[in-house]
C-alpha cells in the first residue's frame, strides 16, 4: 500500500511536470525586451505677463499646485487707476459718439428736405465717423487695462510640483521674466535608445513598464509616444550595412499615470 502511494506521487509529480513544460514551451510570452534610459521631465517656466512689486507669494518650492491655482500677486494700485482712468475715457468717448450721432441724424434729415447744404452734412457724418472710431479705441485701451489688472495674479498652466522660487515678497520683477518653474505631474517621460534590430519589434503606443533601484516590485505602466527616424551618435554619412546596424534611435516613453518618485535624470529601466 505504501509502496503504491509513492508511485502515484511519483506518477503526479511527472504529469504535473510535463503540463508546465509544455505550457513554457506553448503559451510562454516571447521574451521581452530591456532597455536602459533616463528621466526627462520639462518644467515649465511660469511669469508675470506685466511688471510690478510683489505682493504676496502664495506657494514655495515643493509645494503641490492646481492648474489656475493663484501663486503670487503683484501690488496693484498702479493697474486699479490704470482702469479707472480707462473707464473715463471710454465714458466720454460714448457721450461724444452720442451727440455726434444726433447731429449727424439731424443732418440727414435736413439734406432730404434740401434745407442744409451738402458740406454740412458731410461734416456732421465725418464727426460721427470719427466719434465712433474714438468709442472703439477708448474700448480697447479699456479692456487692456483690465487685462493687465488680471494679470497682476500669477497662476499655474499646469499641474504639478513647485521646483524652483525666484523672487521674494516684495522684489519687482519684469514682465517675462521667471518667478517660478513647475514640474508637470502628467508629463514624465523616459528617454532611451534601440539599435535597429530591437527597433523593428517596437512601435509607438506599445505598452512599456519603467522600473527603478531604489523601488523593488515597483514599476510605472506606460507606452512609446516617440520614435525618432533618424539614428543618432553616428555620422550620417555612414552608408555599410555593418555599421549601419550599429545606429542607435531614440524612443521617448510617456508615462500613463503622476509619478514623482521619477527625478530628472534619473536612471530608469525599461520592458517591452
Amino acid at each position: 500500500m505504501v509502496k503504491f502511494t509513492v508511485r502515484a506521487g511519483v506518477w503526479a509529480a511527472a504529469i504535473l511536470m510535463a503540463i508546465f513544460i509544455a505550457f513554457k514551451c506553448f503559451w510562454s510570452t516571447p521574451d521581452e525586451i530591456v532597455l536602459n534610459g533616463n528621466v526627462e521631465i520639462h518644467d515649465v517656466n511660469v511669469s508675470f505677463r506685466v511688471p510690478g512689486r510683489i505682493g504676496e507669494i502664495l506657494v514655495d518650492e515643493g509645494s503641490m499646485v492646481q492648474e489656475g491655482e493663484t501663486l503670487a500677486v503683484l501690488i496693484n494700485d498702479t493697474l486699479s487707476a490704470k482702469v479707472k482712468l480707462a473707464e473715463a475715457q471710454l465714458a466720454e468717448a460714448r457721450v461724444n459718439l452720442g451727440n455726434a450721432e444726433k447731429n449727424y441724424l439731424r443732418y440727414k434729415g435736413l439734406i432730404k428736405n434740401k434745407s442744409a447744404s451738402e458740406k454740412a452734412y458731410d461734416t456732421a457724418e465725418t464727426e460721427y465717423k470719427v466719434a465712433a472710431a474714438k468709442v472703439e479705441s477708448a474700448k480697447a485701451v479699456h479692456d487692456t487695462a483690465v487685462i493687465d489688472l488680471q494679470d497682476a495674479e500669477l497662476k499655474s498652466p499646469v499641474s504639478g510640483v513647485v521646483l524652483t522660487r525666484s523672487f521674494e515678497k516684495g522684489e519687482m520683477v519684469s514682465a517675462g521674466v521667471p518667478v517660478f518653474s513647475i514640474v508637470p505631474s502628467d508629463q514624465t517621460r523616459i528617454k532611451t535608445f534601440a539599435t535597429e534590430a530591437v527597433l523593428s519589434k517596437i512601435k509607438c503606443g506599445d505598452e512599456a513598464h519603467v522600473s527603478i533601484v531604489s523601488l523593488p516590485g515597483r514599476t510605472f505602466k506606460g507606452h512609446v509616444g516617440f520614435i525618432s527616424p533618424e539614428a543618432e551618435f553616428t555620422p550620417k554619412n555612414i552608408e555599410t550595412q555593418e555599421l549601419r546596424a550599429t545606429l542607435m534611435y531614440r524612443i521617448r516613453v510617456l508615462v500613463d499615470e503622476p509619478a514623482p518618485e521619477l527625478k530628472q535624470g534619473m536612471p530608469v529601466t525599461v520592458r517591452f
